[in-house]
């Protein structure tokens, strides 16, 4: 028995509403709930992801989606960091202050076949085509620090004598938690780091993650010990290496005296939901629904072709 054209969009205009449904009730329930300031060493403890694109680059979310995501993670602090463009991340630290949301930093990922390097705390536009040296100046120059992106060995011959000029090294990434071919390791970032440490260079430990799409944003953070989460203060402390990032086996690195205090009063990262299976039960019903309505249009969704 064939449908008639009336009774087919009534049943897109059901699968439509229940993707809507679904939408609203996973926007209400998956925002992450605010929690009391928690204070270490007599600091701020602030979750700080200083790696994520948009879709001005090679990302998937708008500036306005990226700061949105940033709160349902629970991130306090987000640097938007886009290859050779600054506009977006002002686009979106001016929607978090406007909207409400983390605190956001303006950056930018400096990109060449040579090396990629994070200028973050910028107002102006870093013109990638300048010698690396130069490039550091003007972050600088600017009032931003300068930190090594994924620093795996392809990236060394470039980085390695300008070292002494950075100020932070991305240490963890979602590198971490699988093999990438053609160079890509994290045990490199590590050994990075480690050899600066070792030639007695004190660069901040930064965890990012380097978020283009799904879910993944701030699955590798940064802690941060601010006096406050402002933009000054979140600067400041992360010009002192005010920081501590964990590793995948749960091993600390960073600053020692904060390190140390971890170790005596230990600090739970926020729970996320980064396999999807949701927040609660209403959570889990409305992706069923969402899923179900979703079907439905793909198969409903044609209309019968007149003969």
């Amino acid at each position: 028995m064939s449908r008639s054209p009336v009774d087919g969009a009534r049943l897109r205009t059901g699968c439509a509403a229940l993707i809507a449904l679904a939408t609203l009730i996973g926007t209400i329930v998956d925002d992450a709930p605010a929690r009391p300031p928690v204070v270490r060493a007599g600091l701020r403890v602030l979750e700080v992801d200083l790696h994520a694109h948009t879709r001005f680059a090679d990302g998937f979310l708008s500036p306005f989606d990226l700061v949105v995501q940033a709160r349902r993670r629970g991130l306090d602090v987000l640097a938007i960091t886009d290859h050779n463009i600054l506009f977006p991340a002002l686009m979106g630290r001016w929607f978090g202050r406007t909207f409400g949301g983390p605190t956001i930093l303006a950056g930018e990922e400096i990109t060449t076949r040579d090396y990629h390097v994070h200028g973050v705390g910028l107002s102006e536009r870093i013109d990638a085509s300048e010698p690396l040296d130069r490039v550091i100046a003007e972050v600088h120059r600017q009032g931003g620090i300068v930190i090594a992106a994924h620093p795996v060995k392809r990236f060394w011959p470039a980085l390695v004598p300008t070292r002494p000029l950075f100020d932070a090294t991305e240490l963890m990434h979602p590198l971490a938690f699988q093999e990438r071919g053609g160079g890509w390791r994290w045990e490199e970032m590590r050994e990075y780091y480690e050899e600066a440490r070792a030639s007695g260079q004190k660069l901040t430990a930064v965890g990012s993650s380097d978020y283009h799409f799904f879910s993944p944003l701030g699955v590798t953070r940064t802690l941060v010990f601010a006096t406050s989460e402002s933009e000054a203060d979140v600067m400041e402390a992360l010009r002192a290496g005010r920081t501590v990032v964990f590793d995948v086996t749960g091993r600390a690195y960073g600053d020692t005296t904060l390190v140390e205090a971890l170790a005596r009063e230990p600090y739970s990262m926020r729970p996320q939901d980064y396999d999807y299976r949701g927040n609660g039960a209403l959570d889990r019903v409305a992706r069923t629904v969402g899923f179900v309505g979703l079907v439905g249009l793909l198969v409903f969704g044609r209309r019968r072709r007149k003969s």
